[in-house]
């Protein structure tokens, strides 16, 4: 994906861009980014998958330790707040 990145003077853009006052006659950073219906190829699922953070750590997943994983969070955060609450983590 091609981007477009430069830095100009906010008052070249007011007859574009409706900008909020404390953005005008100021120097502003413009970014241009294709959006993804523009993009003429339709997207893979299976790559669209395997580039997520679940796709790329799915190797590392261990079934055990996910029946482990419910409540901990919340234990664990009960935990670190015990003494404010005054009460027990149970």
């Amino acid at each position: 994906m091609e981007a477009i990145r430069l830095t100009l003077n906010s008052s070249r853009l007011a007859p574009i861009i409706d900008l909020p006052v404390t953005l005008r006659d100021r120097e502003v950073e413009v970014i241009v980014l294709p959006t993804h219906a523009s993009h003429h190829e339709k997207p893979d699922p299976d790559k669209a998958h395997s580039d997520s953070f679940m796709g790329i750590l799915k190797q590392y997943a261990n079934p055990e330790l996910r029946k482990q994983e419910k409540g901990v969070w919340a234990q664990a955060a009960c935990e670190k707040h015990l003494e404010r609450m005054n009460d027990d983590c149970s």
